[in-house]
């Protein structure tokens, strides 16, 4: 005989197949004890005692489950605002098959404990609300099948009490109810989530703007750009040199404004009552990362926000099995769905949350990557911003912070690095209203208007990025919030240049999607925030294509030419623009580094300062590796690997 379990905290509590408790008195003791402590030491529990039970749990009674049990679940959900029974497996007190199988034995009819076949439902979004369907075939002459939650598990109860014909359903549980809803839904995403962006707006996508002869005149105009550069001619050098300047001195400034407007990043102060907190969907798309998928788990089980309100949906690939058997061994105890995404092209992370994002529940939505540990508050005050900001901030991004830097030089960088970027650059834009590229993860959206501009760029590598400009295009505000998530960088010089080279590509496709109707781009954005998107891209990588081919002509011209001692205009006029740009571009790198790393207390990494035209090189390599990839196979998604150095879980951080 079949035993089941309902489960409190870490320590199991045993039912047996006919419903009754079958626990030791100690178990059960210390089960009402630790209940009791939560419920501050009975204040709550008089409180909840009060009440009689919500109707939707007050029968797992008759089943053994401790009255203590049933009225903490209820005074959590009044205090959540859900349905008693949805607190109740949620928070782990009782397990959803014993559940289902109680509400079965009280109903008096069938339990399905496997997968069942149903008629693919008109609305499979209503039929998963309503929590019934219609059996597609049942040899015992049964023809729905039910796995209701609140106010639909109250009407199911009612119906029963009055029916008097043999009931001609079954009952199953949530889990194995939504997988069978999920089949066909499923197949129609996922032929959408390549093209979702083209069908909101066929002018911002990636795929068609890759198309034709995009590629091959930027390759000639650059070509062409930098042959004029070095020119022997004054008058051609100074004609290359003037647009270039231009881009450049609009980069440093851009830097520099916005590590003077970092310091002025006030957030208002807002809170949310647990009742008030909306549903929030968790996406995390994973492929091959069984190392890091309990981490990640875990990571997922310390947010601080109600568990019944927690919509996470881990999102696979068809060949990742070893991840999928990690996620079934060591999952979160939050409840939760694994999507495995059906064959297609592109292969890309845009494309698996765009599946994913067609079933979010929430009204809110946040996505995480394999290796990352968040702040345990980070969806609440995510949630508390949303709903005192105004109703034009679509994302908030939270900081993204490295916690591996100790283990060579290049992490160390990297955690520099990302300390300038979002604790420093990313805040400077948001407290000037400037469009931002956002990071990969941590990055929080309002589901609506998510919709309209039509997700993720499924063909873009760099999804986050073109997001962000996209998001500014249509009116939108990204802000950036005081909430932390650590990750892990890169220890050796292979993984970086893997990681860096689809980064800078994803860039330079985002550049060319955005920029090749200057009109039109002008038009949604105005000029001042285009001139901000413009000075990003020649930082992003403008600056590292052609940074050791400056570098070299300008130390060449110092030593052996007329640089420091020009006699024609011309002369003086190239003279004085590559010496105020090197000055002036050597302070926009610096002070953002010395800054972010003194607000993100990285102080004892400082040596890697030292190796700052060392990076500067391998940014330089990465980025023409990039501009060879983005000719020959400009959708490739060179996946970084996670899981293979030790990580820092500090207190502060989480």
């Amino acid at each position: 005989m079949r035993d089941h379990w309902i489960s409190k905290g870490f320590t199991p509590v045993r039912l047996r197949r006919t419903g009754k408790l079958d626990a030791h008195r100690g178990a059960t003791d210390q089960l009402s004890r630790n209940i009791a402590l939560r419920l501050k030491a009975g204040s709550g529990l008089k409180r909840a005692a009060a009440r009689p039970l919500p109707e939707e749990i007050a029968f797992l009674a008759d089943f053994g489950v401790p009255q203590i049990v049933l009225r903490y679940a209820a005074a959590l959900a009044r205090r959540q605002g859900v349905s008693a029974d949805a607190a109740l497996i949620a928070e782990g007190l009782v397990d959803e098959e014993v559940f289902y199988r109680a509400l079965a034995d009280h109903l008096r009819v069938d339990f399905l404990p496997d997968q069942p076949e149903i008629a693919p439902p008109v609305d499979a979004a209503a039929a998963a609300e309503l929590g019934y369907a219609r059996l597609a075939k049942n040899p015992e002459g049964l023809l729905w099948l039910f796995a209701p939650q609140g106010k639909s598990l109250v009407r199911l109860m009612g119906a029963a009490r009055v029916a008097t014909a043999r009931p001609r359903y079954a009952i199953t549980t949530r889990k194995l109810f939504l997988s069978a809803l999920r089949w066909e839904p499923l197949q129609k995403a996922s032929a959408a989530a390549a093209s979702c962006v083209e069908t909101a707006n066929p002018g911002l996508c990636a795929r068609r703007a890759l198309e034709g002869p995009a590629l091959p005149v930027i390759f000639a105009a650059n070509v062409a750009l930098v042959g004029c550069l070095f020119a022997p001619s004054n008058a051609l050098a100074l004609g290359a040199a003037l647009p270039l300047a231009a881009l450049f001195l609009i980069a440093v400034l851009l830097r520099l404004f916005a590590c003077a407007a970092s310091f002025e990043n006030v957030e208002p102060d807002c809170a949310l009552t647990d009742a008030q907190l909306p549903v929030y969907t968790v996406i995390a798309p994973l492929y091959h990362e069984a190392r890091v998928a309990s981490q990640l788990a875990r990571s997922i089980d310390r947010l601080d926000y109600p568990r019944a309100k927690l919509d996470v949906i881990f999102v696979l690939e068809q060949d990742d099995r070893a991840t999928l058997e990690a996620l079934r061994r060591f999952g979160p105890r939050t409840p939760h769905q694994i999507l495995v995404a059906p064959y297609g092209a592109p292969r890309t992370k845009p494309r698996a949350m765009n599946i994913a994002a067609s079933f979010a529940r929430g009204a809110l939505l946040v996505v995480f990557d394999a290796e990352d540990l968040p702040q345990s508050q980070q969806l609440r005050r995510a949630a508390a911003l949303f709903a005192c900001l105004p109703a034009r901030v679509a994302c908030l991004q939270a900081s993204l912070c490295i916690d591996d830097g100790a283990q060579s030089w290049l992490a160390a960088f990297f955690a520099l690095d990302y300390a300038a970027l979002f604790d420093v650059f990313n805040k400077g834009l948001g407290e000037m209203g400037l469009p931002m590229f956002l990071g990969g993860t941590s990055n929080h959206f309002k589901v609506s208007i998510l919709k309209k501009i039509g997700f993720w760029d499924a063909y873009n590598v760099t999804e986050d990025a073109d997001l962000g400009l996209r998001l500014a295009r249509a009116g939108y505000i990204v802000k950036t919030f005081a909430s932390h998530t650590g990750e892990e960088a890169p220890v050796d010089v292979d993984a970086f240049l893997a990681q860096r080279s689809r980064w800078l590509k994803g860039w330079m496709q985002t550049a060319i999607v955005h920029c090749r109707d200057p009109l039109r781009l002008m038009r949604d954005l105005g000029l001042r925030r285009m001139l901000a998107v413009l000075g990003m891209f020649a930082s992003g990588f403008v600056g590292p294509l052609l940074a050791p081919l400056l570098t070299t002509a300008f130390c060449y011209r110092a030593i052996f030419d007329d640089l420091l001692s020009p006699r024609t205009p011309a002369q003086i006029a190239l003279s004085t623009l590559w010496c105020f740009l090197a000055l002036s571009g050597a302070a926009a790198i610096l002070w953002p580094l010395l800054l972010g790393m003194r607000r993100r207390g990285l102080t004892p990494f400082w040596p890697a300062l030292l190796l700052l035209p060392l990076w500067q090189l391998l940014l330089s390599v990465a980025a023409w590796r990039a501009l060879a990839e983005l000719r020959d196979n400009p959708f490739l998604w060179r996946k970084t690997e996670h899981g293979l150095a030790p990580r820092v879980e500090t207190a502060a951080l989480y």
